[in-house]
């Protein structure tokens, strides 16, 4: 297990009401920010789905000067808000995104 993820797990012991993680430990765990080679290392992603991810506002960093940071609480975010129902559709009333066939 990489400090990142560690710190990222260290995080996630309790969650409020809301799903949201909350630490009894250290109430400055969201500010351990992340590169985008931990980012990637974590999602096991490339850096160009990262990149386009950012550009496209699904996933939100920090631009500090030419660099870029990402909070643990906008990873977890992002992916709550890309769990899928198993059939690759994001939404349940969306399953059929293509006119019915006609079996005959």
């Amino acid at each position: 297990m990489t400090r990142e993820t560690a710190a990222i797990n260290a995080g996630r012991s309790e969650s409020d009401a809301a799903g949201r993680p909350v630490s009894s430990q250290d109430p400055y765990w969201d500010l351990d920010l992340l590169t985008p080679d931990d980012v990637c290392a974590l999602l096991k992603v490339k850096k160009s789905w990262l990149y386009d991810a950012v550009e496209n506002g699904a996933l939100e960093a920090i631009r500090l000067g030419k660099q870029l940071r990402f909070r643990p609480s906008a990873l977890i975010r992002c992916l709550d808000e890309r769990v899928s129902d198993g059939n690759g559709a994001d939404d349940p009333k969306r399953l059929s995104r293509s006119p019915a066939r006609n079996p005959l």
